[in-house]
């Protein structure tokens, strides 16, 4: 299983950056979730998996 500290730091950390440079919660919290994402939030284990057998 992949260590996910990296991407939800991130997705915290651009989440508070985009939040006060945008002054909306909300569009940061967006803009933060993708960043986060773009750092493997979301990325699948199946390669994980693969690479394992």
């Amino acid at each position: 299983m992949k260590n996910k500290a990296f991407p939800i730091s991130m997705t915290v950390l651009w989440g508070m950056v985009f939040g006060s440079a945008m002054h909306s919660l909300t569009m940061g919290i967006c803009m933060g979730l993708m960043m986060g994402i773009a750092f493997g939030l979301l990325d699948s284990d199946k390669k994980d998996n693969q690479e394992k057998e």
